[in-house]
Protein backbone atom coordinates (compact mmCIF):
# COMPACT_ATOMS: atom_id res chain seq x y z
CA UNK A 1 0.00 0.00 0.00
CA UNK A 2 1.40 3.34 -1.04
CA UNK A 3 0.92 6.63 0.72
CA UNK A 4 -1.88 7.78 -1.67
CA UNK A 5 -3.91 4.61 -1.01
CA UNK A 6 -3.39 5.14 2.72
CA UNK A 7 -4.75 8.70 2.45
CA UNK A 8 -7.71 7.49 0.36
CA UNK A 9 -8.65 4.97 3.05
CA UNK A 10 -8.41 7.65 5.70
CA UNK A 11 -10.61 9.92 3.61
CA UNK A 12 -13.25 7.20 3.36
CA UNK A 13 -13.56 7.00 7.14
CA UNK A 14 -16.15 8.83 9.18
CA UNK A 15 -15.42 12.24 10.65
CA UNK A 16 -15.06 10.80 14.15
CA UNK A 17 -12.46 8.26 13.00
CA UNK A 18 -10.60 10.98 11.09
CA UNK A 19 -10.46 13.12 14.23
CA UNK A 20 -9.23 10.16 16.31
CA UNK A 21 -6.56 9.35 13.70
CA UNK A 22 -5.34 12.94 13.56
CA UNK A 23 -5.27 13.10 17.35
CA UNK A 24 -3.21 9.89 17.57
CA UNK A 25 -0.89 11.15 14.83
CA UNK A 26 -0.47 14.48 16.63
CA UNK A 27 0.30 12.76 19.92
CA UNK A 28 2.82 10.40 18.28
CA UNK A 29 4.64 13.23 16.54
CA UNK A 30 4.57 15.36 19.69
CA UNK A 31 5.94 12.49 21.76
CA UNK A 32 8.77 11.89 19.27
CA UNK A 33 9.72 15.57 19.23
CA UNK A 34 9.47 15.82 23.01
CA UNK A 35 11.58 12.70 23.54
CA UNK A 36 14.31 13.98 21.23
CA UNK A 37 14.27 17.43 22.79
CA UNK A 38 14.25 16.09 26.36
CA UNK A 39 17.14 13.73 25.65
CA UNK A 40 19.25 16.56 24.27
CA UNK A 41 18.20 18.86 27.12
CA UNK A 42 19.06 16.21 29.73
CA UNK A 43 22.51 15.79 28.21
CA UNK A 44 23.10 19.54 28.26
CA UNK A 45 21.88 19.77 31.85
CA UNK A 46 24.27 17.00 32.95
CA UNK A 47 27.19 18.73 31.25
CA UNK A 48 26.27 22.07 32.81
CA UNK A 49 25.89 20.44 36.24
CA UNK A 50 29.36 18.86 35.98
CA UNK A 51 30.85 22.16 34.85
CA UNK A 52 29.11 23.96 37.72
CA UNK A 53 30.45 21.47 40.28
CA UNK A 54 33.97 21.79 38.85
CA UNK A 55 33.81 25.58 39.02
CA UNK A 56 32.47 25.43 42.59
CA UNK A 57 35.38 23.20 43.63
CA UNK A 58 37.86 25.59 41.98
CA UNK A 59 36.28 28.59 43.69
CA UNK A 60 36.47 26.87 47.10
CA UNK A 61 40.11 25.96 46.48
CA UNK A 62 40.98 29.49 45.34
CA UNK A 63 39.25 30.99 48.39
CA UNK A 64 41.31 28.75 50.68
CA UNK A 65 44.51 29.79 48.88
CA UNK A 66 43.56 33.45 49.15
CA UNK A 67 43.07 33.05 52.91
CA UNK A 68 46.51 31.49 53.48
CA UNK A 69 48.34 33.64 50.90
CA UNK A 70 49.25 36.45 53.34
CA UNK A 71 50.66 33.90 55.81
CA UNK A 72 52.63 32.18 53.04
CA UNK A 73 54.04 35.51 51.84
CA UNK A 74 55.05 36.39 55.39
CA UNK A 75 56.73 33.01 55.87
CA UNK A 76 58.62 33.37 52.58
CA UNK A 77 59.74 36.84 53.68
CA UNK A 78 61.05 35.48 57.00
CA UNK A 79 62.86 32.62 55.26
CA UNK A 80 64.45 35.07 52.84
CA UNK A 81 65.71 37.18 55.75
CA UNK A 82 67.13 34.07 57.42
CA UNK A 83 68.75 32.97 54.15
CA UNK A 84 70.34 36.39 53.65
CA UNK A 85 71.69 36.27 57.21
CA UNK A 86 73.18 32.81 56.69
CA UNK A 87 74.64 33.82 53.32
CA UNK A 88 76.37 36.78 54.96
CA UNK A 89 78.06 34.34 57.34
CA UNK A 90 79.29 32.12 54.52
CA UNK A 91 82.53 33.40 53.02
CA UNK A 92 83.28 32.94 49.35
CA UNK A 93 86.19 30.93 47.99
CA UNK A 94 88.63 33.85 48.10
CA UNK A 95 88.04 34.45 51.82
CA UNK A 96 88.73 30.89 53.00
CA UNK A 97 92.57 31.15 53.24
CA UNK A 98 92.22 34.34 55.28
CA UNK A 99 89.63 32.73 57.57
CA UNK A 100 91.78 29.65 58.16
CA UNK A 101 94.75 31.88 58.90
CA UNK A 102 92.59 33.78 61.39
CA UNK A 103 91.63 30.54 63.19
CA UNK A 104 95.29 29.55 63.42
CA UNK A 105 96.14 33.00 64.79
CA UNK A 106 93.42 32.67 67.44
CA UNK A 107 95.07 29.45 68.66
CA UNK A 108 98.43 31.21 68.93
CA UNK A 109 96.86 34.24 70.61
CA UNK A 110 95.28 31.95 73.22
CA UNK A 111 98.77 30.68 74.08
CA UNK A 112 98.37 27.29 72.42
CA UNK A 113 101.11 25.48 70.56
CA UNK A 114 99.75 24.40 67.17
CA UNK A 115 101.05 20.91 66.37
CA UNK A 116 98.78 20.24 63.38
CA UNK A 117 96.63 22.48 61.21
CA UNK A 118 95.64 20.50 58.13
CA UNK A 119 92.66 21.12 55.79
CA UNK A 120 91.22 17.69 54.93
CA UNK A 121 89.37 18.57 51.71
CA UNK A 122 86.09 20.29 50.95
CA UNK A 123 82.75 18.50 51.11
CA UNK A 124 80.31 20.09 48.65
CA UNK A 125 76.61 20.31 49.48
CA UNK A 126 73.69 21.89 47.56
CA UNK A 127 74.72 25.55 47.78
CA UNK A 128 77.65 25.50 50.18
CA UNK A 129 80.82 23.55 50.91
CA UNK A 130 82.17 22.33 54.23
CA UNK A 131 85.83 23.18 54.79
CA UNK A 132 87.10 20.88 57.58
CA UNK A 133 90.50 21.32 59.21
CA UNK A 134 92.18 18.74 61.45
CA UNK A 135 93.64 20.60 64.42
CA UNK A 136 96.03 19.46 67.14
CA UNK A 137 97.21 21.85 69.84
CA UNK A 138 98.92 21.84 73.21
CA UNK A 139 98.04 24.13 76.08
CA UNK A 140 96.29 24.47 79.40
CA UNK A 141 92.61 23.73 79.83
CA UNK A 142 91.93 27.45 80.26
CA UNK A 143 93.82 28.30 77.05
CA UNK A 144 91.88 25.67 75.10
CA UNK A 145 88.53 26.99 76.36
CA UNK A 146 89.61 30.54 75.53
CA UNK A 147 90.44 29.45 71.96
CA UNK A 148 87.09 27.69 71.50
CA UNK A 149 85.28 30.77 72.81
CA UNK A 150 87.15 33.04 70.37
CA UNK A 151 86.25 30.72 67.49
CA UNK A 152 82.59 30.75 68.53
CA UNK A 153 82.56 34.57 68.34
CA UNK A 154 83.94 34.76 64.80
CA UNK A 155 81.60 36.58 62.37
CA UNK A 156 81.68 33.51 60.11
CA UNK A 157 80.13 30.13 60.90
CA UNK A 158 82.76 27.80 62.39
CA UNK A 159 81.93 24.49 64.08
CA UNK A 160 84.25 22.57 66.39
CA UNK A 161 83.59 18.85 66.91
CA UNK A 162 85.30 15.52 67.60
CA UNK A 163 87.15 17.12 70.52
CA UNK A 164 89.58 14.82 72.30
CA UNK A 165 91.83 15.83 75.22
CA UNK A 166 94.64 13.78 76.69
CA UNK A 167 98.38 13.42 77.20
CA UNK A 168 98.42 15.59 80.31
CA UNK A 169 101.86 16.83 81.34
CA UNK A 170 103.33 19.75 83.26
CA UNK A 171 105.28 22.65 81.81
CA UNK A 172 108.21 24.43 83.48
CA UNK A 173 105.83 26.53 85.56
CA UNK A 174 104.02 23.44 86.80
CA UNK A 175 100.89 24.05 84.73
CA UNK A 176 98.96 21.06 83.40
CA UNK A 177 99.33 20.91 79.61
CA UNK A 178 96.83 18.96 77.53
CA UNK A 179 97.10 17.73 73.97
CA UNK A 180 93.82 18.43 72.21
CA UNK A 181 92.67 17.24 68.80
CA UNK A 182 89.49 18.37 67.08
CA UNK A 183 87.91 18.99 63.71
CA UNK A 184 87.31 22.66 62.97
CA UNK A 185 84.83 23.13 60.13
CA UNK A 186 83.94 26.35 58.39
CA UNK A 187 81.69 26.80 55.39
CA UNK A 188 81.77 28.71 52.15
CA UNK A 189 79.19 29.68 49.57
CA UNK A 190 79.42 27.79 46.29
CA UNK A 191 79.65 29.87 43.14
CA UNK A 192 77.04 29.26 40.43
CA UNK A 193 79.32 27.05 38.32
CA UNK A 194 80.23 24.97 41.37
CA UNK A 195 76.56 24.54 42.34
CA UNK A 196 75.70 23.25 38.85
CA UNK A 197 78.65 20.86 38.95
CA UNK A 198 77.69 19.66 42.44
CA UNK A 199 74.10 18.96 41.33
CA UNK A 200 75.31 16.95 38.33
CA UNK A 201 77.61 14.95 40.59
CA UNK A 202 74.73 14.28 42.99
CA UNK A 203 72.53 12.98 40.15
CA UNK A 204 75.32 10.68 38.94
CA UNK A 205 75.73 9.22 42.43
CA UNK A 206 71.99 8.55 42.65
CA UNK A 207 72.05 6.74 39.29
CA UNK A 208 74.95 4.56 40.42
CA UNK A 209 73.08 3.60 43.59
CA UNK A 210 70.01 2.59 41.56
CA UNK A 211 72.15 0.48 39.24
Amino acid sequence: MNFEDFLSKIDEQSLAKKIIFLLVLYLAVSWAIWSFWCSDLSKNLNELTEERDTLKAKIIKEKKLIKVLPAVKEEVKKLQVQLNYVMQQLPDKKEIPSLLSQISSLANDAGLTVLLFKPTGEIKRDFYAEVPVALKVEGSFHQILSFFDDVAHLPRIVNVKNISMGGAKKDKQGNNILTTTCLVTTFRYLEEGERIKAKKGKKKRKRRKRE
